[in-house]
């Protein structure tokens, strides 16, 4: 670079491969499946493109929207990655990974779903519980219930279908039982499914996304 003028452009023309190379050693991104993934989780391509366009803006005046679109493109092309490695033992939280025999590592790498929660191993020494979420269980269920719940739950948690399980929770309107789903949205994102069973007969994409 020659201070301001990036490696990657040349009066108007813009090297896709050196942009490419400048803006992953800037931002590690992987893409599976025609999905940007970055070490904190999945990115649309909407950010991506916002990302590149601000790049752009200060150099390119004409044409800019589909340079954009061309260098999103390439840039799919340039870190295309195969399928991550699924570890059935490993739990990918925002500040590290728990392992299912309780060894928690403050290190993070590439996965397909990172949950929206951090891991604080000092919570359980000090014996806290999460006690609003605990009186919440024990109005709407019964105590075995409870555990049912509790262990369902935890077959979500880790990146494996070979429990094959599946839990009908069943009462009155009004109960509290979507607020289930909601607390379960804001852990998994945009990696939960939601819908009704009325689309599962009906809508044969949202079936295959099941």
């Amino acid at each position: 670079m020659d201070g301001k003028t990036p490696c990657w452009f040349d009066k108007n023309s813009v090297n896709e491969v050196k942009f490419c190379e400048e803006f992953l050693k800037e931002k590690p991104l992987k893409c599976v499946n025609n999905v940007f993934y970055s070490i904190d989780g999945t990115l649309s391509d909407d950010v991506v493109s916002g990302n590149i366009y601000n790049r752009l803006s200060g150099f390119v005046t004409n044409g800019i929207a589909r340079k954009t679109d061309n260098l999103l493109k390439a840039l799919k092309l340039h870190c295309h990655s195969e399928n991550f490695k699924i570890c059935e033992n490993e739990i990918y939280l925002k500040n590290g990974i728990l392992r299912t025999d309780g060894i928690f590592y403050n290190a993070n790498k590439f996965c397909v779903n990172r949950l929206n929660v951090s891991y604080v191993p000092e919570i359980f020494s000090r014996g806290e519980l999460p006690v609003n979420f605990l009186k919440f269980l024990s109005e709407m269920l019964d105590s075995e219930d409870i555990i049912t719940l509790q262990e369902y739950l935890g077959y979500c948690l880790i990146p494996s279908t070979k429990g094959q399980a599946a839990l009908f929770v069943i009462g009155n309107g009004g109960e509290g039982k979507s607020c289930i789903g909601v607390v379960l949205r804001e852990i998994f994102g945009n990696a939960m499914l939601t819908g009704n069973f009325q689309r599962v007969e009906t809508d044969k994409f949202f079936r295959y996304n099941l």
